[in-house]
């Protein structure tokens, strides 16, 4: 199969494009969230919460290997039929655009606040949706190529998160088992769907080359994605404790205030530099996936169109990203949006075993 948007990817670029859809600016606030309900043992919380992604991985991988033939517009069509696989198709695709105006609205607020005071947030918000947009129209394979160099400037920049453990206090993470289960267990829940993207493998599954190395790739991203949220929150919790977290809505960059390099001032601004490119990954690679499956809904040719679906994704995005009234607002709507992980990351994929068990019956479980 080949994809018309530009080329295949490789398993090894699955990867970092699963990376880059989980790894984004909420990793910065993640320490806070976390450490409300699990205390002291929120690192324990965020590795817990990693079998959710997990979970929707193997569902996914599972699916796509019944049907490798057919894409997710297909593969819906063929088990639900064309009203009700239309219905869920759209779903999808608003589920990535709502989900993403959040996501791209709290990067336009980090900007403003840290790198462009007197800029209007509108036009902030129009230089991600460019990018989302140009990006989008390489093609796949450029995608994952994008994704591969940014993991690496990634982790060069989370190099410096390790600087203010010079001031840091390892009794902040102990006892061990203070929070009790039901405490980690309410924090392994909320930080769950800071794993969201997961359900871009429902896209992406047939763009893979090969597909029997789709499971091996999965499980690394989110190995890789796991490490990093747990070193964020243990290092959290050691320079500002449980109770300081609370008081801070984004840690991650506080952090770089507390650091100390001589001749450099305001390190946070060398970070954000880098992260506001490596950051916006995941709303670039979800606004290609649901761009890509609107292009296949409609039945367009793709090398052609497709740049039209990108802008029509974009402009949604866009003009949600503009409705929150504060970047609290749009903190909170993020919450309620990131549940909408467990329905297309998790209660997706089950509902399509459910309807191609019924619709193939036992044999195609053999």
């Amino acid at each position: 199969m080949k994809d018309k948007t530009g080329s295949m990817i490789s398993s090894k670029q699955l990867i970092f494009v699963i990376i880059g859809a989980q790894f984004g600016l909420g990793v910065f606030s993640l320490p806070r969230v976390v450490s409300e309900y699990a205390g002291k043992d929120a690192w324990i919380a965020v590795i817990l919460s990693a079998i959710i992604p997990i979970i929707s991985l193997y569902l996914i991988e599972r699916l796509g290997k019944r049907m490798p033939d057919q894409n997710f517009i297909q593969m819906t069509t063929a088990l639900f039929g064309k009203y009700i696989g239309s219905f869920l198709i759209i779903l999808f695709i608003a589920y990535v655009i709502a989900f993403e105006s959040l996501v791209v609205r709290i990067y336009a607020e980090v900007t403003k606040l840290y790198l462009l005071p007197k800029t209007p947030l509108t036009v902030v918000l129009l230089m991600y949706i460019f990018t989302i947009i140009y990006i989008g129209s390489k093609g796949a394979r450029v995608l994952g190529r994008i994704n591969e160099f940014m993991f690496y400037l990634l982790l060069l920049s989370f190099m410096f998160l390790l600087l203010p453990l010079g001031q840091s206090d390892y009794t902040n993470l102990l006892p061990v088992g203070e929070s009790g289960l039901k405490g980690i267990a309410q924090g392994a829940f909320t930080s769950a769907y800071y794993f969201a993207g997961t359900e871009i493998l429902l896209v992406f599954y047939t763009l893979v080359n090969k597909k029997e190395e789709v499971m091996k790739a999965g499980l690394t991203a989110i190995g890789i994605v796991t490490a990093l949220f747990c070193a964020m929150v243990i290092i959290g919790e050691l320079v500002f404790g449980t109770y300081g977290l609370q008081k801070i809505i984004w840690p991650g960059l506080v952090l770089l205030k507390v650091a100390q390099i001589p001749v450099i001032e305001r390190l946070e601004f060398i970070f954000l530099f880098v992260w506001l490119g490596t950051g916006a990954r995941p709303t670039i690679n979800m606004g290609f996936a649901a761009s890509l499956s609107l292009s296949q809904l409609l039945r367009i040719d793709e090398q052609k169109y497709h740049i039209y679906s990108l802008v029509f994704v974009g402009l949604g995005i866009f003009i949600l990203a503009l409705l929150p009234h504060d970047v609290l607002a749009a903190f909170k709507l993020a919450e309620y949006a990131g549940y909408g992980f467990f329905v297309m990351g998790v209660g997706y994929p089950l509902l399509y075993h459910l309807a191609a068990f019924w619709r193939g019956g036992v044999r195609m479980y053999v």
